[in-house]
This record gives structure tokens, C-alpha cells and sequence, in this order.
């Protein structure tokens, strides 16, 4: 473990992560049944891996449970003065309950059981306004409805030093 709690990613340079943690606005590309790409603008949560929370019968699942490879461009806010990316390709694996809800989870997981947490293990008091809304979140992935893909490394960085200049 790392000194913020992440797990150490080689793939990973220090920048990127940094940024991922501070940004979710993700676009996830996968592969359809053609091979051909197909891009979904979702939110992304980082802390030494990638999770991405979808519906278990989404074209996004379905995509990444017939092939796994996948390649996720996170940046910042739309709003934001000059835009900055990161480029997060790798291979997604759907976790279990277990995973998802175990006594210790990745910063970049623990959102599952409380959105507000933003990555951190402890989970601060929540409102009761948004206390349903929270449970329902974690009754549809305990009920098999949403499930969460882990996307582990296989190429990283900001955009700027990842793209092709030829």
C-alpha cells in the first residue's frame, strides 16, 4: 500500500493517478460483437485500479463479458478553463459481492457502500436524504442488477505524454 491507501501501480505514473483521483468524468470504450468500438460516457472511480459501476444487462457489460479489453479516457470537468485527460487501458473484471462489500476495499471501491466517502475506507455520516438513495445503490449491486468492473492496468499517463506525435 501506497501512503494514500492506493494499492502501488507500476502502469500507473504518479500524475495520472493523481488526476484520476480528483476526476470521474470517464469515457469507456469496449468492443462490440463486431469488433468495432463503441464509446459510453459513465463515471469512473480510481484508487489503484479503475471501477466502473454499471447495469448488469447493459451493452456496456455485455461488451466487456465478451471481451475485457478496454480503454477508459477520463478528464476534467466540461466547465474546466483548459482540458486535461488521462488515458486508462487495460482489462475489466467483474467483481463479486464479496469483493465489492468485503470489511476492506480499495479507496477507488468504497464508494460502493457510500458515494460521499470519495474513495476514503471511513465512511462519514450520511443524510438522511440521501441515505436511500445510497442504499438503493448498494441493494442493486447486492441484487445482481448493477455490478462493478475492476479495470487493471495495462497502459496509462496523461494524454499529452501517451498519444502518438507521428
Amino acid at each position: 500500500m501506497t501512503e494514500d491507501g492506493t494499492r502501488p501501480d507500476a502502469a500507473v505514473p504518479a500524475d495520472a493517478a493523481d488526476f484520476m483521483r480528483r476526476n470521474g468524468r470517464t469515457f469507456m470504450i469496449t468492443l462490440r460483437a463486431d469488433g468495432s468500438p463503441t464509446a459510453h460516457p459513465m463515471a469512473g472511480f480510481y484508487g489503484g485500479a479503475l471501477y466502473l459501476n454499471t447495469y448488469r444487462k447493459s451493452v456496456k457489460a455485455r461488451n466487456l463479458g465478451r471481451d475485457d479489453r478496454i480503454c477508459c479516457v477520463l478528464t476534467n470537468p466540461s466547465d474546466a478553463a483548459g482540458f486535461e485527460g488521462a488515458l486508462y487501458r487495460g482489462r475489466a473484471r467483474m467483481l463479486s459481492d464479496e469483493e465489492v462489500f468485503a470489511p476492506e476495499v480499495p479507496p477507488g471501491l468504497a464508494w460502493a457502500r457510500n458515494p460521499r466517502s470519495q474513495g476514503s475506507q471511513e465512511q462519514p455520516d450520511v443524510p438522511p436524504e440521501d441515505e436511500r438513495r445510497i442504499g438503493e445503490t448498494a441493494g442493486r449491486i447486492k441484487r445482481g442488477v448493477r455490478v462493478i468492473f475492476e479495470v487493471g492496468a495495462e497502459e496509462a499517463g496523461m494524454l499529452a505524454e501517451v498519444r502518438d506525435e507521428s
